[in-house]
């Protein structure tokens, strides 16, 4: 792994935690003087970021951490539903004991990281275990693209972390559905975990 993908991946894990919030201009020559190195693989990670749809780049200049609106929130929590449910519908459909041994395995694991740093990518590894079993890769990788947009807007409300009991017991519910090949249980408890997010979002936002 070269030094401008641990660049990236340190500047991504912290819009992800959200130490550099939504709308924060990140410049070249700052970044570079922090991380000790030169402007080009600044820019060079700056661009990868951009590449995840999680920074603009501002030609000379740096980049800046991408802030969505309430209505660009809406639709990608629209595509959520409309993405997840039916990936999660399809592997239901092809899942088999092995699968559901790696789902169980991933909600302990997230279980064991929620509400602490990093849970984003936690949640991550519950969701993509269950929807694998579909295999339609194309359409994990949208999800999860749209997943990182919500989850730097969440990551700057402290109270996400009050939350954490619920989002554990609704990933359980979830897999337990999955478990059992309930697709159509499985999807409703999947919608009403998305909307409780997108309801959560929308609460802090306007405060």
């Amino acid at each position: 792994m070269g030094p401008n993908l641990n660049l990236a991946d340190a500047l991504r894990d912290e819009i992800l935690a959200g130490r550099l919030a939504p709308g924060t201009v990140l410049s070249q020559t700052e970044l570079a003087s922090r991380f000790g190195v030169s402007r080009i693989p600044v820019r060079d990670a700056l661009q990868q970021l951009a590449a995840q749809r999680l920074v603009l780049v501002l030609p000379g200049k740096g980049a800046r951490v991408v802030e969505l609106t309430q209505d660009e929130l809406t639709e990608i929590y629209d595509l959520r539903t409309l993405l997840e449910c039916d990936l999660l519908r399809r592997a239901i459909g092809k899942a088999g004991p092995r699968d559901h041994a790696e789902a169980e395995y991933a909600l302990r694991k997230s279980s064991l990281e929620a509400g602490r740093p990093g849970w984003a990518d936690g949640d991550w590894l519950f969701h993509a275990t269950l929807y694998a079993p579909a295999g339609r890769m194309k359409q994990l990788s949208m999800v999860q693209e749209l997943r990182r947009l919500c989850a730097m807007h969440a990551a700057r409300y402290d109270a996400l972390a009050d939350r954490t009991p619920d989002w554990v017991s609704q990933h359980e519910d979830i897999f337990q559905a999955f478990r059992k090949g309930r697709a159509d249980e499985a999807a409703r408890r999947l919608q009403r975990h998305i909307d409780a997010a997108r309801a959560f979002l929308q609460s802090q936002a306007k405060r």
